[in-house]
């Protein structure tokens, strides 16, 4: 009996180690590689279960894994920015030194411009803080170090006669918590760019984007604009010339240190995406990384069109000069800053009509934010006394806008002889 009982232990024992060894075989091998190299392919599901395995690992040891599960958080975040990647050209990239960003961006004046803290204000910053003036001149977007070594976003406007107003600081997309730097407004004052080290980030400074509601004089909650602008590096600047249709962007992928890549790339008037179930993976990867700015070259023509606008800018860049007295695009091919370039006598005539009503239509912007302003701040019975006054001025506004848009298409078909 004694036999038996020994003969079925041995029999159990060699089952169970048979099968432990089983398990073991069929348990899936790690890759060879690093969590950072997963990343830096855009290998999300690898990146994952390293991550996993290490969490694994502390939790054997009973050490702390908060800082790797929010590794993990950030991954599975790319993963889904990895599934609707928009669907954007780029017609050039250029790698600069860090200091050198804002030479390389050749921003038209009438989107409004970019300028370094330390110039803008005469005034020490250690933390690479960046200005945007409005084109109109009468208001500034800017980042500031606070007392705990972040960086926060302000407004102030700036009046007729230089002095400014308090900082406003923009609590809806600014937290001391994080890092908020690199604003850029759209020109239609309401559209903010600017890039976060805040808990939406796929890893380092990610670009988000808010609209300001004026009804309620407040900024919306942002946005992560996701890939390809975003990545596990860091990603900063991000600017759109709506005069020539030319965007920039800024990112420290696959860059040494203190050096950065700058993307130029046609925007877009809607976002589209690459279709996940229609796009090969490693595809989908590349176009996310910007592997190849040629990869994203579906119709060439426009690429040529955009390279060609984005040259003439650099050319009549280094201020405008004297000669220049605006930037007017005519078509694709063509782009002109004086009166005297235009071929047409009716054209001529036509653009200095342009010019007048958009000096005019300057002037109505700058008194309305004034009075705005002074509409807000004042009392009952000031505010009734100017509420009729601006409405004139905002129908005035309109009807300038208009009237500046019409007059744009007759100049071009008038010039074009259409």
């Amino acid at each position: 009996m004694r036999k038996i009982v020994f003969i079925l232990t041995l029999l159990l024992v060699c089952s169970a180690q048979a099968q432990k060894r089983k398990t073991v075989q069929q348990q899936p091998q790690l890759p060879k590689i690093t969590i950072e190299e997963a990343l830096a392919n855009y290998d999300f599901a690898t990146a994952e279960a390293l991550l996993n395995n290490e969490i694994a690992t502390l939790k054997k040891k009973k050490q702390s894994t908060l800082e790797v599960e929010q590794r993990l958080q950030d991954i599975h975040r790319a993963q889904m920015k990895l599934n609707a990647v928009e669907r954007v050209v780029f017609i050039d990239s250029i790698k600069v030194q860090r200091d050198q960003v804002l030479r390389n961006i050749t921003l038209n004046p009438e989107c409004g411009s970019l300028h370094r803290f330390a110039d803008f204000f005469h005034a020490e910053d250690t933390l690479d803080c960046i200005v945007f003036k409005s084109q109109m001149g009468d208001q500034i977007i800017y980042s500031q170090a606070n007392a705990q070594q972040g960086i926060d976003l302000f407004m102030r406007d700036i009046y007729g006669d230089g002095t400014m107003s308090q900082p406003l600081f923009l609590t809806e997309i600014s937290n001391s918590e994080t890092n908020q730097n690199y604003p850029f407004m759209l020109t239609d004052g309401s559209t903010i760019y600017f890039a976060s080290q805040g808990t939406e980030s796929l890893g380092g400074y990610d670009i988000f984007m808010s609209r300001y509601d004026a009804d309620e004089r407040r900024f919306l909650m942002a946005e992560n604009i996701g890939m390809p602008f975003n990545s596990p590096a860091n990603d900063y600047l991000f600017v759109i010339d709506e005069t020539n249709n030319i965007g920039w962007f800024v990112t420290d992928r696959n860059c040494h240190e203190d050096t950065v890549c700058i993307y130029a790339f046609i925007p877009n008037e809607t976002r589209r995406i690459y279709i996940p179930e229609e796009t090969e993976n490693e595809r989908l990867r590349n176009l996310a990384r910007i592997t190849s700015i040629q990869d994203t070259w579906t119709d060439e023509q426009a690429v040529r069109a955009a390279q060609f606008r984005m040259r003439n800018a650099r050319q009549g860049m280094g201020g405008e000069t004297a000669s220049s007295d605006f930037t007017f695009v005519v078509n694709d091919n063509k782009v002109y800053r004086s009166v005297n370039e235009f071929q047409s006598p009716q054209a001529k005539q036509l653009t200095k009509n342009w010019t007048q009503a958009r000096e005019e239509l300057r002037k109505v912007k700058a008194t309305l934010e004034r009075l705005r302003k002074s509409y807000h701040d004042g009392t009952p019975a000031q505010r009734q006394q100017l509420a009729s006054e601006i409405l004139t001025l905002e129908q005035n506004e309109e009807s300038l806008t208009t009237q500046i848009a019409k007059t744009e298409n007759e100049i071009r078909k008038a010039e074009l002889g259409l």
